[in-house]
């Protein structure tokens, strides 16, 4: 009984028993042994038949009308289940001499439409009645994934069917309305998504956009923790991990997405993405699935085809041998993409390879530890780590030339990165010698000239890490801003300087996510209001101005007074949207440092250390942004990240470990955040 008309025929069967259960039961007047008998009169197939021992037997058994219909119902079901799924097969098909091997099921792509057709109309009956069937859902699509596209008959080449199946995508889109939004880790449910994934792709589309749309809508989610306890969506991930190939399509996908919108959210998921199905190949018993079905996961070849050597590189720990050797692949890299340049002379599809999803780049941007890795190396101070530094050569010239070159390659792939690179470098070697005592600047065409003043000898901290001022860390951001305006030359009301061969990426938030290694790795050296100049640019792109210009003639005591006036009013007085980008910065920093502290740090007191070091310099900027987001109306619409927001502090404030017992600012926010919950 695999054949499309008889299976119609069970159909049809099935939602007439379901039908008259509905009618007959609405009746409440009716008897049970009346109701029995209609059930009896359906059952016979003659409409002559007189038999009346299905009646007194049910009588006698004390069965109630609606437990047969139940009953007879769930036989139903599983027969057609027996029949869908006896249809599925691999056979031998044999002709005189000849054998062909067929594999999948007998009954065509457009039989299959008018199958899922009936499967979707039994499953609406059987969902109004509280017994929706799951088997009988996969049974039906496990089949269409198997229908085959041919005609067997008594010749040994088999036929191409060329009947249309239009309706395929529209049978299915009506199926997924009976996949239940919270399937178990079963791995019936579990298989049952691929195949819906691979009839038709869009259901993957819908399913990535909708997590990117719940994202973007929430900007104090903490991803990670998101991905791993909300059901709906770790059962995407366990099915991009139970299949390699959708989870190369949505790399693919959401590469592409970020190439043509430059969302930093959209690279979010995405790494996220890469990161969650890496744990989960690690230990996938934590992430709910048995130990029969982890120990069948494929290894991480299966997940990275293009540029595997890379990925267990940018997978690896971070370290200095590391990244050097991940910047001689990179060029190598490069250098075959050039060579093949010179050959075929197709600039576009050579420029259009540098940066797809099967290039070096893609690969690296999923990996973006490295990139701040990177910046720690090029701004921090040379005795940040011994550790780290006894890897490298003396003078410390290579790991910045390094640094510099990677992070300019990974801010423009396909323009003169090199310049970048120098300018980056250059920009390294002015900020790591501000161990100064003071600042002397002019102002001149398009640029700060900066002139250095020496400490003495005799200076009390000398052999110390001094701390840099306010005025020090301003004026170099300005020479920074500089540099982001003569390369790129299309900062907002800038003129362009020059034009730039590049992709359009966020190169404005990523360019500005550099002077996180400041505080990555010189946080020691700052204060909190220097910490609030650098979190406050990366935030919003720009570099909170003194009042050097109105008091010129004020003495220094009094204009540091009236600097740190303005510089706190421009804070508190920002938009909603500054100030949401400004926390989420200070959550991102300690996110990162948390990564990064076992590979800067020597043992895990130190790494702890680090981290709780880093929230120390941040919190009093972190407090201005939260106290100017509770000063906006909240409607129902912002509850959402009301809740995310207070999970994020409550959050950051354990990383590493609480070191604010006690804080009465930080205290008095979260109770604020509270009592404003939904």
């Amino acid at each position: 009984m695999s054949n499309s008309p008889e299976l119609t025929g069970l159909f049809a069967r099935l939602a007439s028993q379901i039908d008259i259960r509905k009618h007959e039961t609405s009746d409440s007047d009716q008897p049970d042994d009346v109701l029995v008998a209609a059930l009896n009169q359906s059952l016979n197939l003659s409409e002559s038949s007189r038999v009346r021992v299905l009646n007194t037997a049910l009588s006698l058994m004390c069965f109630t009308a609606p437990q047969v219909f139940d009953s007879v119902t769930d036989y139903s079901v599983n027969t057609i289940v027996s029949v869908l799924s006896s249809s599925v097969d691999c056979k031998v098909l044999r002709f005189c001499k000849g054998e062909v091997l067929r594999i999948g099921g007998s009954i065509s792509a457009h039989d299959c439409v008018g199958v899922m057709e009936s499967c979707a109309d039994i499953l609406g009956k059987l969902k109004e009645h509280g017994m929706l069937s799951c088997s009988l859902l996969y049974a039906v699509v496990r089949v269409a994934a198997m229908a085959t596209q041919f005609r067997y008959t008594m010749q040994v080449t088999p036929v191409r069917v060329v009947q249309s199946t239009d309706g395929s995508s529209h049978a299915i889109s009506k199926l997924v309305h009976y996949i239940p939004k919270r399937i178990s880790f079963d791995n019936q449910e579990l298989q049952l998504r691929l195949l819906l994934w691979y009839l038709d792709p869009q259901i993957l589309v819908e399913d990535v956009s909708q997590v990117l749309l719940d994202v973007v809508g929430r900007p104090f989610i903490c991803l990670s923790v998101e991905l791993y306890g909300k059901m709906e969506w770790r059962s995407i991930i366990v099915c991009l991990a139970l299949s390699p190939v959708m989870f190369i399509e949505t790399r693919a996908l959401l590469h592409s997405w970020f190439l043509l919108t430059g969302l930093a959210s959209v690279l979010e998921l995405q790494v996220e993405l890469v990161s969650m199905v890496l744990d989960l190949l690690s230990r996938p018993m934590w992430w709910g699935l048995s130990e029969g079905v982890g120990s069948k996961l494929p290894f991480s070849h299966a997940y990275f085809l293009f540029k595997h050597r890379l990925f267990r590189t940018l997978a690896g720990p971070l370290s200095c041998g590391g990244f050097l050797d991940l910047i001689l692949q990179i060029k190598k890299s490069i250098s075959q993409t050039k060579r093949s340049y010179h050959a075929t002379l197709e600039y576009i599809a050579t420029t259009t390879s540098t940066v797809d999803h099967k290039s070096t780049w893609a690969m690296a941007m999923n990996f973006p530890d490295w990139f701040y890795f990177a910046s720690l190396s090029l701004l921090s101070e040379k005795n940040f780590s011994d550790s780290y530094m006894s890897r490298t050569d003396e003078d410390n010239q290579l790991p910045a030339a390094a640094a510099a070159w990677y992070i300019a390659w990974i801010l423009d792939p396909v323009g003169d990165y090199g310049l970048l690179a120098e300018k980056l470098e250059k920009l390294s070697r002015t900020f790591i010698g501000k161990h100064l005592s003071s600042y002397q600047h002019k102002k001149t065409t398009g640029s700060y000239e900066v002139k250095l003043k020496k400490a003495k000898p005799n200076d009390k901290t000398k052999g110390a890490s001094q701390e840099y001022t306010c005025q020090t860390i301003e004026l170099w951001l300005q020479e920074f801003q500089d540099v982001y305006i003569c390369y790129y030359g299309r900062l907002t009301g800038s003129p362009k300087l020059h034009e730039v061969q590049k992709i359009d990426i966020p190169n404005n938030v990523m360019f500005r996510r550099i002077t996180l290694g400041i505080l990555l790795g010189c946080s020691g050296s700052l204060n909190e209001d220097g910490c609030e100049l650098l979190l406050h640019y990366v935030a919003t792109g720009t570099v909170l101005q003194s009042m050097e210009t109105q008091h010129a003639r004020l003495k220094h005591r009094r204009w540091n007074c009236d600097r740190q006036e303005n510089r706190i009013t421009c804070i508190e007085k920002c938009s909603r949207k500054e100030a949401v980008a400004g926390a989420c910065v200070v959550f991102h920093l300690t996110d990162v440092a948390e990564k990064m502290s076992d590979s800067v740090s020597g043992t895990r007191e130190i790494a702890i250390d680090y981290i709780c070091q880093i929230k120390l310099r941040v919190v009093k900027y972190l407090l201005k942004c939260v106290k100017r987001l509770l000063q906006f109306e909240i409607d129902q619409n912002n509850g959402v990240w009301i809740e995310d927001l207070h999970r994020r502090v409550l959050r950051w404030r354990h990383q590493g470990k609480d070191i604010f017992h006690g804080h009465k600012d930080l205290d008095d926010a979260i109770n604020v955040i509270a009592s404003k919950l939904p």
